[in-house]
Parts: C-alpha cells; sequence; structure tokens
C-alpha cells in the first residue's frame, strides 16, 4: 500500500510539470499575453465572442487560476473547445485515438514477438553466423528513424514496380495502399490489416531492434550464471533451460525498454500518421500546435502523461512478477 501511495504522489507530481508547463508555454506562444483569446479565436473574432471567450475559460486570470479552472473541468470530462476545428476538444480526440491506440499496441506486441526469439537464439548460438548476421541488422535498423524507414517500405511494399529479365517480370510492391483509412479490426479486419501492416511496420522494425540488443546481452550473461550451470547438471532439458529459466531473468532490461521506449513510439507516430495520411492523435498534435489550439495541446499532453505513466506502473508491477524478491522487499517496506 505504501509503494502504491508513493506511485501515486509521483503521478500526480509529473501530471501537474507536464501539463502546467505545455500551458504556460502555448500561452506563451500565443504572442498576445495580454489577450490570449484573441489570438486563440483569431483576428476575426468579434469583441463580444473574444470577452465572453476571455470570462468562460478564466483567460484573464493568472495561470495557476486558469489551470486549476482548467483542470477541474478536465475531471469532470470537459476538455475545452477547439476552435480552429469548431468541436469540443473531448469529440475531436475521441475520433483519433483509436488509431494512435492500435498502432502502438500493434508495434508493441510485434516488436517484442520479433525480439525475443531472435535474441534468444543470438545468446543461444553466440558470435555464431546467426548472431552476426542479426546484431548487424539490428543495428542497421537502429539507424533507421521513422521519417527514412517510411520512404523505404513505402517503394517496396506500396509502390508497384516492374522489373524485366528478358522474357521474365518480376512485380515487386503494390500490396497495401498508399493513403491509411481508419478501418477498424471490428468492421473490416482485412481492409484493417492492409491498412495498417506497412505504418505499423515502420514503427516495429526499430522497436525490434532495440529490444533485441538488449534482451540479447541479458541473455549472454545470464546463460553463464550458476544456477544455469546447475540446471543443466540436474538433466533439465536444453530448451527448458533457456526458454524458462534464462528467458524468465533476462527479461527485466527488456521489460524497462517497453516502458522507456513509449514516448519513441508516440514521436514515431506523429511521422507515421503524417506521412500515410492516417488520421490519428499524433498528426492532429502537430496541427494544433501550429494551429495554437491551446485546449487541444492540453487535453492530448494531460493523456500521454496518463498513458506514459500508466504503463511504466505496470512495468513496475511486471518486475515483482518476474522476480519473487522485489515483491517481498515491498511488502516489508
Amino acid at each position: 500500500m505504501r509503494y502504491f501511495f508513493q506511485r501515486l504522489s509521483q503521478f500526480l507530481i509529473v501530471f501537474f510539470i507536464v501539463t502546467f508547463g505545455v500551458m504556460v508555454l502555448m500561452r506563451l506562444g500565443l504572442n498576445a499575453p495580454d489577450d490570449p483569446a484573441r489570438t486563440l479565436l483569431g483576428g476575426t473574432a468579434d469583441k463580444e465572442l473574444i470577452a465572453a471567450t476571455t470570462e468562460k475559460f478564466r483567460l484573464d486570470s493568472n495561470y495557476f487560476v486558469q489551470y486549476f479552472f482548467w483542470l477541474g473541468n478536465l475531471v469532470q470530462g470537459d476538455m475545452g473547445f477547439s476552435v480552429p476545428n469548431s468541436l469540443p476538444v473531448y469529440d475531436l480526440i475521441k475520433g483519433r485515438i483509436m488509431t494512435t491506440l492500435l498502432l502502438g499496441l500493434y508495434a508493441t506486441v510485434l516488436s517484442v514477438g520479433i525480439a525475443v526469439p531472435v535474441a534468444v537464439w543470438q545468446a543461444y548460438k553466440r558470435d555464431g553466423r546467426f548472431d552476426r548476421s542479426a546484431s548487424a541488422t539490428s543495428f542497421l535498423l537502429v539507424s533507421f528513424p521513422a521519417v527514412v524507414l517510411a520512404p523505404i517500405l513505402t517503394l517496396f511494399l506500396i509502390n508497384k514496380s516492374v522489373f524485366t529479365f528478358g522474357d521474365y517480370q518480376l512485380t515487386i510492391g503494390g500490396w497495401f495502399p498508399r493513403v491509411g483509412e481508419k478501418i477498424y479490426p471490428w468492421d473490416d479486419l482485412w481492409g484493417h490489416f492492409k491498412n495498417f501492416f506497412v505504418p505499423t511496420l515502420v514503427l516495429t522494425l526499430p522497436l525490434a531492434a532495440i529490444y533485441t540488443r538488449l534482451l540479447r546481452g541479458d541473455m549472454v550473461q545470464t546463460l553463464q550464471a550458476d544456477f544455469i550451470t546447475l540446471a543443466s547438471a540436474k538433466g533439465v532439458p536444453p530448451q527448458r533451460v533457456l526458454w524458462v529459466h534464462a528467458l524468465r531473468n533476462s527479461l527485466f532490461s527488456l521489460v524497462t525498454g517497453v516502458g522507456t521506449q513509449l514516448g519513441a513510439i508516440v514521436g514515431s507516430a506523429i511521422v507515421v500518421e503524417t506521412f500515410f495520411d492516417l488520421d490519428g492523435t499524433g498528426s492532429m498534435l502537430v496541427v494544433a500546435i501550429l494551429s495554437k489550439d491551446l485546449f487541444t495541446v492540453q487535453s492530448t499532453a494531460a493523456i500521454l502523461v496518463i498513458t506514459v505513466v500508466t504503463v511504466n506502473l505496470i512495468v513496475d508491477l511486471m518486475y515483482a512478477v518476474l522476480d519473487p524478491r522485489i515483491r517481498h522487499a515491498r511488502a516489508l517496506a
């Protein structure tokens, strides 16, 4: 219980620092500290609308009054109003957040699914041909940001190219649509797969490379530990030693990496959603910042903070599942 309250207090501190900081920076970015409502509404707004907006959102008060007024509304489900989109922020985010959540979920699951078997086999065949090839590939993929990887995958998987070799023709690409549509799996599973596969792959490959390098390093050390030697000496089957004993004790860096890479997923999702014309939260956030859509930026930042902190809390709880000593230590604290 004490641990829970410690984590809760840390969450509240992080939430306040990030969301309050975003609010202050956006206010300064409005370039009109004395009359933020005019800049927020646009130069064509009349005086009555500006006065009403200023009064409604307490824009003539100090930053702390404005912040806690916004926070009180947020707790009640009111995220404010997006003037450039003429929509409540809740409706604007609700129509886009599922795209980003699906992209992030698919990328995380697929990258871990690739990294675990590759890293385990690398460690088992350390310094062999497969280990060297996988390490070189991982190093290469880590070096590719989403803004570079997206055009490359588009060239090979989306754009259709025909190569002629005498009487033989080889067709590459043309398998996936160029412009993504927000087709959800519960509406059309095959259409959803075609529209989300390439964007997901752009997010997945660098993540899988990072996770593979993390897990491979831990597995190499774990396989040299005394308890692994003891298990082998007792006649435990090699596959069980590798996939149960060694893997479980090597997952700490991988689990930590999944939590810490969440911010990188959000950053890459902005590029992916923009490049493939997927209307998600990332692309919406960029447009909101450029258009100085104050309440959309604040509310989106709040959602991202809650998501990141929640995922990291789950990561901390998984530590206790992986190592009972951590669970017992927390119980005694």
